[in-house]
């Protein structure tokens, strides 16, 4: 078994926060068509039990063998075809990287329209993001913590900012218009959850009481989010409806002190953040990559992967799939096998095998 490189508990799931809250900003009309924000308030507590759900079989998996991931699980168990399946993980991690950027871009471009080239500032954030792939595990947690430090300020200014302006008519009932809403709200936070079969790969390299650290991390999440369409409702009403992305509305709205427009210091956190997911799911593509050829490709691919993906990125109209409804329901499927259907099977296998003495 190869030397895996040890962070702690703390350090994984502020990594997966961090990855988990850039969804925040883009939190919107982008991602969720006419669905109305103010019925996710129920789908975010009903996705929070599911996200459990989905968890299981990656973490009783894991309990089976603490020091191995389901990689390595797939090469140990599947022999040959462990090859393919391991490309599977690799290929999802690289359409989450694809997908981040596609949305990256377009928050970007709507929102900010910056006097410099966008399909150029998603080049210099993929170098960089190629940076800390390369540089692995403990290198992305390290900068995580700090980034989680002032996420965590962030959301406490915005917080106390916005809650002067709250108009407590702006809270219509619950399900007024049906409840698709609901079911919509439901698969698109499903959808986002990739950090869960990231975990897959990254709970051996973590020492500490990991229960309770997905716990934590799970009702964190959800409460950000839960916290989220409250302040933005509560300020802006049906107003949030004809927003593309009515969380970096609200910010602009929000004013701490003397301090006013703190959207540019969201969008700075933000912008951090985008770094760190990219940074995380580059480096686990590259670990996929070493279960196939080896260490020497591991860090070729990152660069190769990253080169491809900005290249990628100066033909946004092209990629307009990879931001659009459709997307949703097909992260939320593929999410479903390999979170759910290939640890499952790899579990039946081990404990097949473990009765004939075979492992």
């Amino acid at each position: 078994m190869e030397k895996r490189p040890a962070i702690s508990v703390s350090q994984l799931f502020c990594l997966l926060f961090i990855s988990r809250m850039v969804v925040s900003m883009t939190y919107g009309n982008i991602l969720i068509g006419d669905s109305e924000i103010w019925d996710h308030l129920i789908s975010a507590p009903i996705s929070a039990l599911l996200t459990f759900v989905i968890l299981i079989p990656i973490y009783w998996l894991f309990l089976m063998d603490k020091k191995m991931n389901v990689l390595d699980n797939l090469r140990e168990v599947c022999g040959k075809l462990g090859f393919w399946l391991v490309a599977i993980y690799v290929f999802y991690f690289l359409i989450v990287s694809v997908h981040t950027v596609s949305v990256f871009e377009k928050f970007i471009f709507n929102a900010i329209n910056p006097p410099i080239s966008v399909p150029f500032l998603t080049a210099l954030l993929l170098f960089s993001s190629c940076y800390g792939a390369y540089k692995g595990i403990e290198a992305i947690s390290r900068a995580s913590g700090l980034i989680f430090v002032f996420t965590v300020f962030a959301m406490i200014f915005f917080l106390i900012s916005l809650i002067p302006s709250i108009e407590p008519i702006n809270y219509k009932p619950l399900m007024y218009c049906g409840t698709q809403s609901v079911f919509e709200g439901i698969k698109l936070l499903i959808s986002q959850s990739s950090c869960v079969p990231a975990m897959a790969i990254l709970l051996p390299m973590a020492k500490g009481n990991h229960k309770k650290g997905i716990i934590i991390w799970n009702m964190g999440v959800y409460f950000v989010f839960v916290s989220l369409i409250l302040l933005v409702m509560g300020t802006m009403g049906d107003f949030s409806q004809t927003q593309l992305f009515p969380v970096y509305t609200a910010a602009g709205i929000g004013k701490f002190g003397s301090f006013k427009h703190l959207d540019s210091l969201y969008l700075g956190i933000w912008i951090s953040g985008i770094f760190i997911k990219l940074s995380l799911f580059l480096m686990l593509t590259g670990e996929g990559i070493k279960k196939i050829w080896g260490e020497q490709v591991r860090k070729r691919s990152i660069l190769i992967f990253g080169f491809l993906i900005s290249v990628m990125s100066f033909f946004s109209d092209k990629l307009e799939l990879l931001s659009s409804p459709f997307m949703t329901s097909f992260l939320i499927w593929f999410l479903i096998i390999i979170s759910v259907i290939i640890p499952l099977v790899l579990i039946i296998i081990r404990r097949q095998k473990q009765k004939r003495g075979a492992i």
